[in-house]
């Protein structure tokens, strides 16, 4: 009885590891915080990608966080994406159009206190040794705008 326990226990670690070393860790993951009582139209957020190690093509998220205390007032957000990539040299611009809520008004972020966002966006291909410099503000017409507590990027090598 006791060796089946042994392999038992042997196989639920073994199945533990291959499942945990499959996973990519994010080459890039950083969130700067805006005041929720007002995101100004001229506050521009900076993230930096370090090097990248490996060559291929990454999924690009843009996290957002919304305070339940301080609402958001509308359904989306729209942002501006500028990346300046180093090695080689690269410069786009993007509007997105971040969906906050559903037909009815209700918030589709996950939390209490503060509601989290994940939108996929897009997927680039990047070459080993690159690095970028991207910039990220808000196209909204309000001069403040209300509840959004955080906004974060992450980069990951797909498979």
């Amino acid at each position: 009885m006791r060796k089946y326990s042994y392999l038992a226990t042997l196989f639920f670690f073994i199945l533990t590891f291959l499942l945990t070393a499959c996973e990519h860790k994010p080459a890039a993951y950083d969130y700067c915080s805006v005041s929720v009582e007002g995101w100004e139209p001229g506050d521009t957020l900076h993230y930096h990608v370090d090097t990248l190690k490996t060559s291929g093509h990454y999924a690009f998220h843009i996290g957002l966080r919304t305070s339940a205390s301080t609402p958001y007032p509308y359904q989306s957000l729209w942002l501006v994406v500028k990346q300046r990539w180093h090695n080689p040299e690269r410069t786009t611009c993007d509007t997105v159009n971040c969906q906050l809520t559903d037909a009815k008004g209700d918030a589709e972020g996950a939390g209490v206190s503060l509601f989290q966002y994940d939108f996929p966006w897009a997927t680039q291909y990047h070459e080993a040794g690159s690095s970028a410099d991207i910039s990220i503000y808000h196209i909204m017409r309000s001069e403040m705008l209300p509840g959004v507590a955080d906004v974060g990027i992450r980069l990951t090598l797909k498979d």
